[in-house]
């Protein structure tokens, strides 16, 4: 299921929640939740961003592929931690998992209940130089063929017996199919600049001013920020008392 497929099945209220109030919920929320020490209060945070999401309408296997891109990144900064089994160091560690996938749960929200466009003219709506948002949308689509073309060669190479493994050997395969995928991308990525340039295409994207921010737009963010902002404010009422 493709972006604009997925927009379609999200609530009425969640797609047309105006692109820059969204961004605007989002960072506060993800902010909010860095700032939290405690886990009990993280995993609350953690809760609600899941129950948003499960009410959005969007699979729940997108959100746990997009958990497994992380984990290894996750692993590598909390196996060391859970090694010394202290207490002190597991709750450290179970507080940067949780707070990693929270972002992450908000961050698939984000761009699951919005189509590519309404996101990058969002973007533009605040005032961000236009050449950086083009970078982000070619580098978003280029991801996409980048990940098809490895695919592609894991494929060809199965086909032809290949068994992974690290000995001397196979280490030189890899390197061989290193090699071979960055030489097709570098001639991709000339053969979609040339395909481009004959379009007209001068450097830089044309975006669509974004819609206006309504009255719904603003209680909704500010929903959403009232609502870590009071995780937070019980969280240091707690440690204080």
């Amino acid at each position: 299921m493709n972006n604009q497929q997925q927009v379609g099945t999200v609530p009425k209220w969640a797609a047309n929640w105006e692109s820059r109030a969204k961004l605007i919920a989002a960072i506060g929320y993800i902010f909010g939740v860095i700032s939290l020490t405690n886990l009990p209060y993280v995993m609350a945070a953690y809760v609600l961003s899941v129950i948003v999401f499960v009410v959005m309408k969007i699979p729940i296997t997108l959100l746990l592929q997009r958990y497994l891109i992380i984990t290894p990144f996750l692993l590598l900064m909390t196996v060391p931690l859970l090694w010394q089994q202290e207490t002190g160091s597991v709750i450290f560690a179970m507080l940067i998992l949780l707070k990693a996938f929270t972002s992450m749960t908000i961050i698939t929200i984000v761009l699951e209940s919005q189509s590519l466009d309404q996101l990058v003219n969002g973007l533009a709506g605040f005032r961000i130089p236009l050449k950086l948002i083009t970078i982000l949308v070619l580098s978003y689509r280029y991801v996409f063929m980048f990940l098809e073309d490895i695919d592609r060669m894991l494929t060809a190479a199965k086909s032809r017996f290949f068994r992974g493994g690290i000995n001397v050997g196979k280490l030189r395969v890899y390197g061989q199919l290193t090699a071979g995928l960055l030489v097709r991308a570098i001639e991709r990525s000339d053969n979609m600049y040339k395909a481009m340039a004959s379009r007209g295409f001068d450097g830089q994207l044309q975006f669509s001013p974004p819609k206006r921010m309504t009255s719904k737009d603003i209680i909704k963010t500010v929903l959403a920020i009232s609502i870590i902002t009071i995780i937070i404010v019980i969280e240091r009422s707690s440690f204080f008392s």
